[in-house]
């Protein structure tokens, strides 16, 4: 299961996570693989804890973002 996730720039307007758009999108560190879409999918069965994501647009601007992941109870 994945949950949905999108980037805003500090004035709160989506930024694309597409491959079109990103150079790179790194999540702790690690390089991720841009796709066609916007968002980003994040796994819900990750522990809790941070997760940092950095992007670097094809425009050049570079976004830092902290997810404090808190999985919900599994029934």
């Amino acid at each position: 299961m994945y949950a949905e996730f999108e980037l805003l720039d500090k004035d709160g307007v989506k930024v694309s996570l597409a491959a079109d758009n990103v150079e790179y999108i790194k999540q702790d560190g690690a390089a991720l693989t841009p796709d066609d879409q916007g968002t980003l999918w994040f796994n819900v069965v990750k522990p809790a804890g941070q997760y940092v994501f950095e992007v670097k647009t094809k425009a050049g601007e570079e976004y830092l973002a902290i997810l404090d992941w808190e999985p919900d109870p599994m029934p």
